[in-house]
């Protein structure tokens, strides 16, 4: 297994956010998580890179436990998250966060290998090479998203981890997004998504699964929950 999550238990104070939850999945495949707001999924992603702490449980990453280590040596091992709302250095250049992408790797890489990943940004991101010397925090929301993508593939990831990317874009710059996530899986990267519209995420996924009130209850192919009553009605629009 590429990731497995086993009977994972986080809590806020004294209330439970994820309540034994336990996901697996191999390789080179796109995984969804879907639910409604305040069901754990954000909770989920942040557990797996330890900036939320696990009360129980434990996280296995290519049969290795990581449970508990922190976030940059779960990027040298190869997890990386676009968290939501972006995060970007904003007061930097777009260069700048996406050199900062490649930190933990940054003893061993030089400076063809960080023109290499680079360049595998921009391809998938041209506006991103044409904005290099922009400060980050006057990009469009797009152009943020692209850059919030970009700078976690510098570290190029087994596991790409993604929390609402398509948040507050316009419908083409939804599209473009989701094109990017299917090419990724098609060069190898795993990806694990939470995704506010669930009809794309389970079009994309291999395999999906529904989170409620921190309780997994329902899992399934994409195209499984695509037509499973319970889950159109709950989450497709009927």
């Amino acid at each position: 297994m590429l990731l497995d999550i086993r009977n994972l238990n986080v809590s806020y104070g004294g209330i439970k956010a994820l309540r034994d939850v336990s996901i697996s999945f191999e390789g080179k495949s796109i995984v969804s998580i879907i639910g409604a707001n305040g069901a754990g999924k954000t909770t989920l992603l942040n557990a797996v890179m330890n900036i939320q702490p696990v009360v129980s449980g434990e996280v296995y990453f290519n049969g290795e436990k990581i449970t508990g280590l922190p976030a940059h040596q779960l990027a040298a091992k190869g997890i990386s998250l676009v968290p939501e709302g972006r995060m970007l250095f904003t007061h930097l250049t777009v260069l700048d966060n996406l050199v900062l992408g490649a930190y933990a790797f940054m003893k061993q890489l030089g400076k063809k290998d960080i023109e290499k990943r680079l360049g595998h940004v921009y391809e998938l991101f041209p506006i991103l090479k044409e904005r290099t010397t922009q400060l980050a925090g006057t990009l469009s929301g797009g152009q943020q998203q692209m850059l919030a993508i970009g700078r976690a593939l510098m570290s190029e990831p087994q596991l790409l981890m993604l929390d609402e990317p398509s948040m507050g874009l316009a419908p083409l710059l939804v599209k473009d997004i989701l094109n990017v996530i299917k090419r990724l899986n098609e060069e190898g990267v795993s990806i694990f998504l939470i995704e506010q519209n669930a009809r794309a995420a389970l079009k994309l996924s291999h395999h999906a699964f529904v989170l409620e009130s921190g309780v997994l209850v329902k899992s399934g192919s994409g195209a499984e929950l695509l037509s499973d009553e319970r889950v159109k009605k709950a989450y497709l629009g009927g």
